[in-house]
């Protein structure tokens, strides 16, 4: 795993009921090197004094502090609750004092959800997005990177493990996959983690490939982390999808602290191509910095002669206006032209959650980077991701894949081999079709 330098250590009491958890956690410390005897332990009623301490230790400026960075983020050890239904907020706040985070709560008594829905249909036509449907599995919250745009990333105070994975792995994982036939490839996600950082200590991608080998399903890990080596020990490795964030070089370095750079994210995904694992790329959020084109052409150059993707996918960074952009990173960064379009289109984008650039902008950013990608490899399949059904309309040609039937990165149904496993329960992508449409007539089917 990273060699993290917590700035310190906390376990939930309920750790110590589960032998199997308590050996994680401290093969996890070992690899560190943090002293079993240095971890706090708290309960229920130390909450309020384990948060004021947290926030003390570790603060959001040290993610971007070259002696500390987002290695020295805390970490906490907790019991994932997997039995009865999370409480109330109001009462997960009870005799906390006021202005208490109720998701820091959360994450101190391990109500992390085990599994979240994600592009339900009613939901992408109202956000006017285009995935697939799909539920998630998540053991972690809080990531060991310091990515500037992720709230996470950027602020969150410690990375909060659940370490009773082998209870997770025989309720969750099955009675999901039982609910849900239709589904064959899970993501393993969240939330805001990065799994293989903590692995193969951790040992949740081994339980997770094992458990998903027994009901013949596949599973992803998505990642911006080059920490892939175990993986050739894994016994049902060829049950694993690679999915990596792509970026530049610039990007990396000066928005995504603690993260691979550029061309390690591919080194690794060529070392897990060559254990079999297959391997793709999204390049999500595709960042206009300064000299974009320059530099992720040269991430493309790389990333097709060393690897042979899957799959490309493109999402130029979305969910933001040009306010909340300015507030995460300098603006300074970015390409200058971008900049003031964003800032022009400023009121037409309000309220669009593909903001703040505006469409014109994103489809030439995909235009260009579809052609580098098509420079060096004329098969493999390109994509949007989360991006707006126009688009999709105008894009769609040029990317050589359909809006309703397209391989992408990491869906619930685009199996190993470039294969889409297409069902009843989900026919196609959440693209919305004319027959659809409130009012529709089914007189035709592609827009």
């Amino acid at each position: 795993m990273y060699a993290l330098r917590p700035a310190a250590v906390y376990m939930f009491d309920e750790v110590t009921r589960d032998e199997r958890a308590v050996r994680r956690m401290e093969r996890m410390l070992g690899a560190i090197g943090f002293p079993r005897a240095d971890v706090i332990e708290y309960s229920a009623d130390d909450l309020a004094s384990v948060m004021s301490h947290a926030y003390q230790v570790w603060s959001p400026e040290a993610v971007l502090d070259p002696e500390r960075g987002p290695y020295t983020r805390p970490l906490v050890f907790t019991m994932l609750q997997l039995d009865g239904e999370r409480p109330e907020a109001e009462d997960l706040l009870a005799g906390l004092p006021e202005g208490t985070n109720a998701s820091h709560v959360c994450d101190l008594l391990g109500w992390i959800d085990p599994v979240r829905k994600y592009h339900e249909r009613e939901d992408d036509w109202q956000k006017n997005y285009v995935c697939w449907p799909t539920n998630d599995f998540g053991t972690m919250s809080g990531c060991p990177h310091g990515c500037q745009y992720c709230g996470t990333g950027k602020s969150g105070p410690w990375v909060a493990i659940g370490v009773n994975l082998e209870e997770f792995m025989e309720n969750v994982v099955p009675r999901v996959i039982a609910e849900n036939q239709w589904q064959k490839c899970f993501r393993m996600i969240g939330w805001g983690a990065d799994h293989i950082a903590f692995e193969p200590e951790y040992g949740c991608i081994d339980l997770y490939t094992r458990t998903l080998a027994a009901h013949d399903r596949w599973g992803y890990f998505h990642s911006t982390s080059p920490n892939v080596e175990w993986m050739a020990d894994l016994e049902c490795k060829d049950r694993l999808i690679g999915v990596w964030s792509a970026t530049c070089e610039a990007v990396a370095r000066d928005i995504e602290p603690g993260t691979g750079s550029a061309v390690e994210r591919v080194e690794a995904a060529a070392k897990c191509q060559a254990m079999g694992i297959p391997v793709r790329f999204k390049f999500k959020p595709m960042i206009p910095v300064k000299n974009w084109r320059e530099e992720y052409a040269e991430a493309i150059e790389a990333m097709c002669r060393l690897t042979t993707p899957e799959s490309i996918g493109f999402c130029v960074i979305m969910w933001n206006t040009v306010e909340s952009l300015a507030a995460k990173f300098s603006l300074d960064l970015l390409d200058e032209e971008f900049v003031g379009a964003a800032r022009d289109a400023a009121e037409e984008m309000e309220g669009v959650i593909t903001g703040p650039f505006p469409h014109e902008v994103r489809a030439e950013i995909y235009r260009y980077l579809a052609a580098q990608v098509r420079r060096w490899d004329t098969e493999v399949p390109l994509y949007i991701s989360t991006e707006s059904r126009e688009m999709w309309a105008e894009m769609a040609e040029t990317l050589g894949q359909r809006p309703e039937y397209y391989v992408c990165g990491c869906s619930s149904v685009s199996l190993p081999g470039r294969r889409l496993a297409l069902s009843k329960e989900c026919p196609h992508s959440t693209y919305r079709r004319l027959e659809e449409e409130p009012g529709g007539d089914g007189s035709a089917k592609d827009q």
